[in-house]
């Protein structure tokens, strides 16, 4: 058994991000289920929506939430929810925590959300092309 795995984003953001995984890593992540929000074109998705894809995704093991913005109303919707499942939820998703998330799926849903976490920082570096340029 592993964790599950939700994406819910602003527009497509969440599917870009698996399709990038998989070419990555050269297998499928068909078992992440991505949930797009685009409430301006009046394609907001609803609590009983988000509800069916947490209760899909939890196999035993819980689910691990990823969302774009903290903040933000994918964030703000699955905050509202988290009390009745078995989840927790992760904000800021990028390639490099989704990776992380996938190839560590099969842990404890709390060791998972702090790997989640340490993943997605330790793939956010500044380089400093200009450090040495006077302005």
């Amino acid at each position: 058994m592993s964790v599950g795995i939700v994406i819910v984003t602003h527009g497509q953001t969440g599917q870009s991000l698996v399709n990038d995984a998989e070419f990555i890593l050269g297998q499928s992540l068909r078992s992440i289920r991505c949930i797009a929000f685009n409430q301006s074109r009046g394609q907001s998705i609803g609590d009983d929506e988000l509800k069916q894809f947490i209760a899909q995704s939890d196999h035993g093991e819980g689910v691990l939430v990823l969302t774009d913005l903290v903040g933000a109303s994918p964030a703000n919707l699955v905050t509202g929810l988290l009390g009745e499942f078995q989840a927790a939820m992760v904000t800021g998703i990028n390639l490099a925590m989704l990776i992380r998330v996938w190839n560590y799926r099969d842990t404890p849903l709390e060791s998972l959300t702090h790997k989640a976490m340490r993943g997605g920082k330790r793939g956010v570096e500044a380089f400093h092309p200009f450090k040495d340029k006077k302005p």
